[in-house]
């Protein structure tokens, strides 16, 4: 099995685990209250860039961040990798619509930590960490140029990331085990891509020129 399919089959398994642990417990993981509390007591319990960080993740505001992660997935590798993100952000969907439908791990409760907008839906998956994950993971995982720019570029994409997490997990939107299942689910997406796509355009050519 090629490296990039042997990462996926790692990640993808990662987030399976983190997330059946989600699921038995039906509840928070430790430490899934003490970092939800500290993050609190430093940026106050519904910050205001927390909330526009959310909005990021859902229209109108989403064709912004699709730009964003195209523009820095091609500065990372090329149009090729340019292309992953949004074709990886339509599986995240799937992905989020199917699980959604037979999976329900409670959201943060009130009593446990300050919750900003209180939900009755699954805090797994979360639809925020697909998103990200898939766009900006895109860039992380992109076939590496040289240079400073893909270097910022990755760079640029992993703080971002970071601060969406922080963003879900101050506003108590979801746990952080919660959280990081979902990204790591969305970065299996994300690494097993190319290779699928590459197989592909390899047939389309390969039936081009027998025609």
């Amino acid at each position: 099995m090629p490296v990039r399919m042997k990462t996926a089959v790692g990640l993808l398994l990662a987030a399976l685990g983190i997330g059946a642990l989600c699921l038995l417990a039906q509840g928070p993981l430790p430490g899934d209250v003490a970092i939800t509390r500290g993050l609190q007591r430093m940026a106050g319990e519904a910050p205001a860039w927390a909330r526009l960080l959310t909005d990021t993740a859902k229209a109108p505001l989403l064709w912004g961040t699709l730009s964003i992660s195209i523009l820095l997935a091609y500065l990372r590798g090329g149009w090729s990798s340019a292309r992953v993100g949004p074709i990886a952000l339509l599986a995240g969907y799937g992905v989020d619509a199917l699980l959604r439908a037979v999976l329900f791990a409670p959201r943060p409760v009130a009593e446990l930590v300050a919750v900003a907008t209180p939900g009755a839906g699954s805090g797994l998956p979360s639809t925020f960490a697909l998103v990200y994950g898939s766009l900006f993971g895109a860039v992380l995982f992109a076939s590496r140029k040289g240079g400073v720019v893909a270097t910022l570029s990755a760079a640029s994409s992993a703080a971002l990331i970071a601060a969406g997490a922080s963003a879900r997990v101050v506003l108590a939107g979801h746990w952080t085990s919660q959280f990081l299942a979902s990204l790591l689910l969305a970065f299996s997406i994300v690494v097993a891509l190319p290779p699928v796509l590459e197989q592909i355009e390899r047939a389309r050519r390969k039936r081009s020129a027998s025609s």
